[in-house]
């Protein structure tokens, strides 16, 4: 497999950001909206705005105040998929907690360089992960090991799904047993429409099967528009404890030093923030209809009680 190319630059044009103020009262008017009345569309809704304020609040927002902020990659993907084991083998020691014991990431880890580890300091994504530092990090990137997408913890999945609104750069981390799993799939399609940088690893990848696995996984990339997604190939080291061997994860580690070039990493940034604030805009009118809904609902409880 050849080495997939590093983002390119030229399609990350700057966005026009709003200030900061705005965005600070943007998301103070959205915390006062509420969704009470069971209508139809209210745990949509519900949900909806918990993402809005994620998208404020944990990105927008820590992008103005601190523009040089490293990118954050985040993997993410189902249960028992190598996450952590991929984060340690791309450091080449043990950061984050890998095991048979699912879940093995009970509070997510984000690793940084030393150097950026400051830019971390009392921003939103500190309080959603464990900071560790690590000289093996590429700086301008923050590299973040998130619980999995279908942990049977709901505290889990709300994390994660938090967690993937702050990414910058979101790495798909499946396995041939797994890459059939319905959510992360709705995910990326999610992702993909908002603007999310994605790159996919297909890990633990038994010899046998990974000529019929990859032109599958392929073909369901292209189908959402992810065909030019970087596509990392991890081989099935067989039963082993701690990290893989170096040569196993050496051309998604070479592919991230790459994004870390800080024009590269500012590009991504650029890019994904653009998706953000054009998604938010139709999400904010969704939510304004339903706030409307839930008052002529409101209104029509009112007559019947005095009526």
């Amino acid at each position: 497999m050849t080495t997939p190319s590093p983002i390119d630059l030229s399609e990350a044009d700057s966005p026009r950001h709003p200030r900061l103020e705005v965005i600070t009262d943007l998301q103070t008017e959205v915390s006062k909206v509420a969704f009470p009345l069971d209508l139809p569309d209210a745990p949509e809704l519900r949900e909806l705005r918990e993402r809005v304020l994620t998208q404020l609040g944990a990105r927008l927002l820590p992008r103005l105040r601190r523009a040089d902020a490293p990118a954050v990659v985040v993997l993410g993907g189902s249960s028992g998929v190598g996450k952590s084991t991929l984060l340690n083998s791309l450091l080449g020691e043990e950061v984050s907690d890998a095991g048979v014991l699912r879940p093995t990431t009970r509070r997510a880890v984000v690793a940084v360089h030393p150097d950026d580890a400051a830019s971390l300091v009392g921003q939103p994504l500190a309080d959603l992960a464990d900071v560790r530092t690590h000289p093996a990090v590429p700086a301008g990137l923050a590299l973040l090991d998130a619980p999995d997408l279908n942990s049977v913890h709901a505290d889990n999945r709300s994390l994660a799904a938090q967690l993937l609104e702050t990414a910058d750069l979101w790495v798909f981390v499946t396995t041939a047993a797994r890459y059939g799993d319905a959510l992360p799939w709705r995910l990326l399609t999610e992702a993909n429409a908002r603007g999310i940088s994605t790159a996919v690893v297909l890990n633990r990848v038994p010899a046998r099967v990974l000529g019929p696995v990859r032109k599958d996984l392929l073909s369901r990339l292209d189908g959402l528009g992810l065909g030019e997604a970087p596509l990392f190939l991890v081989p099935d080291a067989g039963p082993h404890e701690g990290t893989l061997p170096g040569d196993l994860v050496t051309e998604l580690d070479a592919w991230l030093d790459l994004v870390a070039d800080r024009h590269r990493a500012a590009g991504v940034v650029r890019r994904t923030t653009r998706g953000v604030w054009a998604a938010l805009r139709e999400q904010l009118l969704v939510l304004a209809a339903g706030a409307d809904d839930q008052a002529e609902a409101a209104a029509a409880l009112r007559d019947l009680a005095v009526a």
